[in-house]
């Protein structure tokens, strides 16, 4: 729930992402020294319930748009996931047909009307499994070999502290939380694509209470020097989803099948 979900949304915008997922703790006023790494991100889950709040759920299904105004195109999103790490996103619209990704737990796939199916490797793998993580940064410790403040930024006007990720595989991330707040309130990250690195940042706002948790349900990316605005319209909590969701793809089967044999040759 980019986890927003937010890590969700992000597989379909180049983002983690996304789809993702975002939490906070408020405090009564800002600390007088620069906290640590650790103390910010668990702040930061605190605020959306804590960890037992998320402990609760097993499931969610997000309903999103992703809209990319330069060009005109509106994308309907719908973002299945289950615990630990099961996911899977389709994204259509009349102008580029359907895009979809997900995983099973282990092989992490995507395929486009455009492109086809292809199976991820390498750092782009080892991204995307971390945005399926069902928590997110819930248990933050679990994905990230080291956590420490970069500095301060400022974002809309107001303090921030920026928070470098660096996981065991993959590229690192930046996450700024606002000081007063502690808020996500930017991420900033270099995603791994088929057409190579891509700098993206991404602004976090209209955070809204839902149960027991806080969730942002806007999220707008500087992508390429494009906007991509990420819009949720509804979120479903411990629903049932059939296993068939998360299934892999016949033709996803057969790429993996056919390197398979190659490796037999």
């Amino acid at each position: 729930m980019f986890t927003i979900r937010t890590k969700a949304l992000a597989s379909v915008a180049c983002a983690a992402a996304l789809l993702v997922s975002l939490f906070a703790f408020a405090l009564a006023s800002p600390p007088d020294k620069t906290p640590t790494a650790e103390q910010v991100l668990d702040r930061f889950v605190d605020a959306l319930g804590g960890v037992k709040a998320f402990d609760k759920l097993t499931s969610t299904v997000t309903k999103a748009t992703l809209a990319i105004p330069a060009m005109g195109v509106t994308i309907d999103v719908t973002i299945y996931a289950a615990r630990p790490n099961k996911f899977y996103s389709l994204a259509e619209s009349p102008m580029i047909g359907k895009i979809e990704r997900g995983t099973d737990g282990s092989i992490f796939w995507e395929k486009s009307t455009m492109q086809g199916p292809r199976v991820l490797e390498g750092e782009e793998l080892a991204d995307a499994m971390r945005d399926a993580k069902f928590e997110g940064l819930a248990y933050w410790r679990s994905l990230y070999d080291s956590v420490a403040v970069s500095g301060l930024d400022t974002v809309d006007g107001s303090p921030a502290y920026a928070v470098i990720l660096k996981p065991k595989d993959g590229k690192p991330r930046t996450y700024v939380f606002d000081v007063k707040s502690g808020l996500l309130v930017k991420t900033i990250n270099l995603a791994v694509t088929q057409m190579g690195e891509i700098p993206v940042v991404g602004y976090v706002t209209d955070y809204r209470r839902d149960g027991d948790l806080l969730q942002s349900y806007k999220t707008t990316m500087k992508v390429m020097g494009q906007d991509r605005v990420i819009t949720v319209s509804g979120v479903e909590r411990n629903v049932a989803i059939p296993d068939s969701v998360f299934a892999l793809p016949a033709d996803v089967k057969e790429i993996l099948e056919a390197a398979k044999e190659e490796k037999k040759e």
